[in-house]
């Protein structure tokens, strides 16, 4: 009995990993955005749309990278509590770890989200995958905050007229 719970720890260490992985690749993600914001402000200064817009449109897209780096790594911490949980549909975690394995090396978010839609439709109900996204969902509202402190650094930083302006440009 102990070695089949230390297999089942040991499976599920394994995606514990994977949602570790992912939470440092949206750090280190994240780090990119403060020198957006300082190519955005220095192009506001100088008045430059055109370079507004494009670091504007840089920081939406490491945002969104982001944002989706922390979403699949809530739906696989979710995942992990539902082996714990359930520890008999463990025999499938192998197969998972080795197919969001293959999409990580990519370090394409899109790609990582597309695999874990389809792990999710392959392994799981509907119901058990709506818990998944809904522990997700509910961290993507707790993150909004941090959207809306980068854009206080941006008035902040410069006119409040033309950062407002900027904001409207980015939704």
């Amino acid at each position: 009995m102990a070695s089949s719970v230390e297999k089942m720890e040991s499976k599920t260490e394994a995606l514990r990993s994977l949602s570790e992985n992912m939470r440092k690749l949206a750090d280190e993600c994240e780090k990119e955005i403060g020198p957006e914001i300082r190519k955005i402000t220095g192009a506001m200064k100088e008045g430059n749309t055109k370079q507004v817009k494009k670091h504007r449109n840089n920081m939406n897209g490491i945002r969104h990278e982001v944002l989706n780096y922390r979403r699949i790594s809530m739906r696989i911490d979710s995942m992990v509590d539902y082996f714990d949980n359930e520890p008999e549909q463990s025999r499938m975690i192998p197969e998972i770890v080795q197919s969001m394995s293959s999409s990580l090396a990519a370090k394409n978010p899109k790609k990582l989200l597309k695999a874990m839609n389809k792990i999710e439709k392959r392994y799981f109900d509907e119901e058990v995958v709506a818990k998944f996204k809904y522990s997700a969902a509910t961290f993507m509202s707790e993150d909004e905050t941090k959207t809306q402190s980068w854009w206080s650094d941006i008035f902040s930083l410069r006119n409040i007229h033309q950062a407002a302006v900027l904001q409207m440009w980015c939704y």
